[in-house]
């Protein structure tokens, strides 16, 4: 389908983070869900962390329910908020609902609600039992009000499906099933992955503003892992090792100029002098191919521990992994295959969303009889797709170069 707004996939991510952006002037459990929809770990959202803690530290008249939204979004990525949501979950469910002649609010809050539901996920089964009855019920009695099926409608409606064993559609939207889809939290059939797609393309999250452009992104980030942008049937983690390398030609042309090549130029030198110059290399190279290209992607956390890969194509399930090796003892090939297995164990483990890695190797030092048996080493590893050594081409010699200059 031909994106309404004419947008291409790139344009379309940045015109969604651009809306989902944090905005100080929303309610706090606003800006808790537009943070938590987006993310899986709590240290890498600040905006959220910073929000509970007030929230926690709210008492007397001073504490809203939106607190205790807020402390459900946050207890579910970081345990260490729990015992602080229980606590506003109980002066919660003291409260009275639906009272005669009183505007209903927290009652079709569908961001509060679904704050607390999500909350309480993340409780003991002792705890969660009676919390669970009692929000299913407050749910129920929402839901049968006559309203319209809008975007809070579609929030309330999933706060319930959340809890309830029952994942029925209901009035969920695609893009909300897509967004919740993505934190394991209900199931996505294909059609509604379709819908979902269609909706993200047409933007209709411009009429509600920073959570539903939230939401969008989450969902256009999880259809883009689940179904690739391209033809799965022509496209292969097997093209991206042959796209890698094809690099070793590239470097025929890379521009490494002893004197300017036209009279108003300066002399061109593209030096790679570090790991992270490699990674834009291969960033320019892959980029036009997938959209949903990442670079440093933060990954699943080991406790204290939250590894970030290179390059990530989420679509393949794929990361690719740079290593930039410079002049040294023979040592360092040994050394860099077990960095590799570190690194493969780390990024592939359960729950990632990645099942393969490429390795891609710079060798600085052009040693090309020590790759074939880097090669062996590195594809021996569990994971390992492909490995690629790259050595430095002999027209970029430094050296050289630094004596026609004077450098």
């Amino acid at each position: 389908m031909v994106p309404v707004t004419g947008l291409g996939p790139l344009d379309l991510h940045a015109s969604l983070a651009e809306l989902a952006g944090d905005n100080s002037t929303q309610p706090p459990h606003a800006r808790a869900f537009a943070v938590w929809v987006q993310s899986n770990n709590l240290d890498h959202a600040p905006v959220l962390r910073s929000l509970a803690v007030e929230a926690a530290a709210a008492r007397g008249p001073s504490r809203q329910t939106a607190h205790a939204a807020v402390l459900g979004y946050a207890a579910s990525l970081d345990s260490t908020f729990t015992v602080p949501f229980a606590d506003a979950l109980t002066w919660l469910r003291e409260r009275q609902y639906f009272a005669p002649g009183r505007p209903l609010t927290f009652e079709v809050d569908g961001l509060g609600l679904l704050g607390i539901a999500i909350g309480i996920t993340r409780l003991d089964a002792a705890a969660r039992a009676p919390a669970q009855s009692w929000l299913e019920e407050l749910l129920k009695r929402s839901l049968a009000s006559r309203r319209p099926p809008d975007w809070n409608e579609s929030l309330i409606t999933a706060a319930f499906f959340v809890l309830s064993a029952d994942t029925g559609g209901g009035l969920i939207s695609d893009d909300l099933r897509a967004a919740l889809a993505a934190k394991a939290l209900l199931p996505i059939s294909q059609e509604s992955r379709r819908h979902a797609a269609e909706s993200i393309l047409q933007l209709t999250a411009l009429a509600d503003g920073m959570t539903r452009g939230a939401c969008h992104l989450a969902a256009l980030k999880f259809l883009l892992r689940v179904t690739s942008t391209l033809n799965f049937n022509a496209v292969s983690i097997d093209d991206v090792a042959k796209v890698l390398e094809g690099v070793a030609r590239s470097m025929r042309r890379w521009s490494w100029d002893d004197t300017p090549r036209t009279r108003n130029s300066v002399a061109a030198r593209w030096d790679i002098d570090n790991e992270y110059h490699v990674q834009d290399m291969l960033w320019a190279i892959l980029a036009p191919i997938f959209p949903d290209l990442d670079d440093e992607e933060w990954l699943k956390s080991l406790g204290q521990h939250h590894p970030r890969a290179d390059l990530a194509i989420p679509s393949l399930e794929l990361i690719v992994e740079v290593k930039f090796l410079r002049p040294g003892p023979k040592s360092v090939f040994s050394e860099t295959i077990q960095q590799v297995a570190t690194d493969a164990s780390t990024y592939l483990q359960d729950g990632s969303g990645y099942r393969h890695i490429i390795a891609f190797v710079w060798d600085d030092a052009a040693r090309t009889e020590e790759h074939a048996e880097l090669r062996q080493g590195l594809l021996r590893i569990r994971g390992v797709h492909a490995a690629i050594v790259l050595p430095r081409p002999s027209k970029m010699d430094r050296a050289r170069h630094n004596q026609q200059t004077g450098e």
